[in-house]
């Protein structure tokens, strides 16, 4: 099982692993849609969903592995693993069946470059027709029940960063267990630039791992 785990880390680009989050400076970080490495993660998104023989989710790929269940980002309904409620659904049935079935821990990580660019805002502005009240009140449930199934899930998460994480995809690493990340990953909370409140309960977490004043 350990093999595994650690073959199943290598893969993701984290056999160097770095433990710590800090050091990474926002306005010194800009994220480009225009990536030269588009194509290769396309491929790589392909590929392994091809080496999958079984799998029944849209936006993630599952792999059942010795010991630990490995749920992948790997999204089709949204650019860049960016979070949708279709997104979180997912993730969230993957959790659930984790949670029930025989598996010691969860690894979660994601296909190609980019671990996650958080909320899919271009999904959400959509959704917001005449009744933006009723609109506004789904998109809150559908993110509070995303962050609750992390807090509620009682056996480890893991999480292997391998590219940039932002917004949600940042703020949800401190409610998992260990995360470990490679040399391509950072971290950004771009929050006060988009006029969003933080979200995945940062507000909480970042103060206490961080400190106040950070």
């Amino acid at each position: 099982g350990t093999s595994t785990f650690m073959e199943a880390l290598a893969a993701n680009g984290t056999s160097n692993i770095q433990t710590s989050v800090t050091g990474v400076s926002a306005s010194k970080r800009r994220f480009i849609d225009d990536r030269r490495d588009q194509p290769f993660d396309k491929r790589l998104r392909f590929s392994v969903r091809q080496t999958e023989s079984a799998y029944r989710y849209r936006d993630i790929v599952v792999r059942k592995q010795d010991g630990f269940t490995h749920i992948l980002l790997s999204t089709k309904s949204s650019e860049n693993n960016s979070l949708n409620p279709e997104v979180m659904k997912e993730v969230q049935s993957a959790l659930n069946t984790a949670a029930a079935d025989d598996s010691k821990l969860v690894l979660f990580s994601a296909v190609g470059s980019i671990f996650c660019c958080g909320l899919d805002f271009i999904y959400f502005i959509r959704r917001l027709t005449d009744d933006r009240k009723k609109e506004s009140t789904k998109m809150a449930e559908a993110i509070r029940n995303f962050v609750n199934t992390f807090i509620q899930f009682k056996k480890p998460i893991i999480v292997a960063v391998n590219g940039p994480a932002i917004g949600l995809g940042a703020s949800i690493l401190p409610l998992c267990d260990v995360v470990w990340a490679n040399e391509k990953a950072w971290f950004q909370t771009p929050y006060t630039t988009f006029g969003q409140s933080p979200d995945g309960c940062s507000s909480l977490t970042f103060p206490r791992i961080m400190g106040l004043a950070s």
